[in-house]
């Protein structure tokens, strides 16, 4: 297949596009206090028909390889899931599902694998059933989900578990990475509150304060290095992780793993790609830099999603770390970390503003 250079608005090349994570419906069975998406119960008018997904895929493969990550939603409440699947599987080199995992049973965990989907990865917001439940929405959705975690690893798929933190979980984290650690898990990636859809309406109490914020990402550094080998361990929408990471691996004198890691979905690149590695399709096609970051730049029923990418002045301002406002435009770790955008527009409306969740002051900044 012939691939094409991409090329950004200033005429420079590009950061490839690593991941994209498509977002296939509106739908889903649980009712999760922090949804991005703000699911619901039927499809949402105007979703991407099967032949506009396949369509839209195949021009993603024409420009680039990316880990392409099917979501929701529940991916798995439409009914072409499978064709989806099994033809994007042909096109991309690594495809994952992300799920909450109530829906699979060990039929469903046949066909996911027979599809072709490297790794699924299933949302646990609590160690126990109280706490998941809870927060998910739905009596009992923990114990279907640890069935349907069960159900994939029977048929020996590949499983990353994702824990979105607040305070009603954090002091179950260690208890959320044992229980990975004993079932065989590949991955347990930990997801920092992002306060956009449904999330924005958790009230800052149930939030983690930037101190504890902080503390978390430095509990979780620590066991990335103790357990680096048995587990691969990761923090998502925590770019300010990258800096914790960069330190403790100085302290120890040890490299971190890059981007050549196992199917490529574990690497250690930088902080926040929204934009420069990572972009987001929504239900009905709009194109944003991350899930989290409600700016649409374009829709793949218009425009290929390769001129979106090359052409998007939102993009080519992500691309580049100089444009940062406050501290982060004055932090000595804006290249690695470059705090987290969505967060930024979030609290001020500015999307290159300062990571209103981080605690670390650049030396000299502020008033003298």
């Amino acid at each position: 297949m012939v691939h094409r250079e991409m090329t950004g608005t200033s005429g420079h090349r590009t950061n490839r596009l690593r991941l994209v994570f498509w977002e296939l419906t509106a739908r889903c069975n649980l009712k999760c206090r922090h949804c991005r998406a703000e699911a619901q119960d039927d499809f949402a008018t105007g979703e991407l028909s099967t032949a506009e997904i396949l369509r839209v895929a195949r021009d993603i493969r024409e420009v680039a390889d990316p880990i392409l990550v099917l979501t929701g939603g529940e991916p798995l409440a439409r009914g072409d899931i499978f064709d989806i699947a099994r033809e994007c599987s042909t096109l991309f080199s690594r495809v994952a599902l992300a799920t909450n995992g109530t829906l699979i049973d060990a039929g469903v965990a046949r066909r996911i694998r027979d599809c072709g989907i490297q790794r699924v990865s299933v949302s646990l917001d609590g160690a126990n059933p109280e706490t998941h439940d809870e927060f998910r929405g739905l009596p009992g959705c923990f114990q279907d989900a640890m069935r349907g975690i069960e159900a994939l690893r029977q048929v020996g798929m590949s499983l990353q578990i994702n824990v979105t933190v607040t305070r009603h979980n954090e002091n179950e984290l260690p208890q959320l990475l044992d229980a990975a650690l004993e079932r065989g898990i590949d991955a347990f990636h930990v997801f920092m509150l992002v306060p956009v859809g449904c999330g924005a309406e958790i009230s800052d109490d149930n939030r983690l304060s930037p101190g504890r914020f902080e503390e978390a990402l430095r509990w979780l550094g620590a066991k990335t290095m103790e357990l680096r080998g048995r587990l691969q361990i990761k923090a998502t929408c925590a770019p300010q992780y990258y800096r914790i990471m960069r330190e403790a691996a100085q302290e120890r004198a040890v490299e971190l793993p890059d981007a050549s890691g196992p199917h490529g979905m574990h690497a250690f690149t930088r902080g926040c790609l929204a934009g420069s590695g990572v972009c987001f399709i929504s239900r009905v096609g709009d194109v944003q830099p991350c899930g989290y970051l409600p700016i649409q730049v374009g829709n793949v029923r218009e425009r290929k999603l390769g001129d979106i990418w090359d052409e998007s002045e939102v993009f080519a301002a992500l691309r580049d770390p100089r444009r940062l406002h406050g501290k982060c435009g004055a932090c000595g770790y804006r290249k690695l970390c470059q705090g987290c955008r969505a967060r930024a527009f979030a609290a001020t409306g500015d999307y290159l503003g300062e990571e209103p969740d981080c605690p670390y002051i650049p030396k000299g900044y502020g008033p003298a």
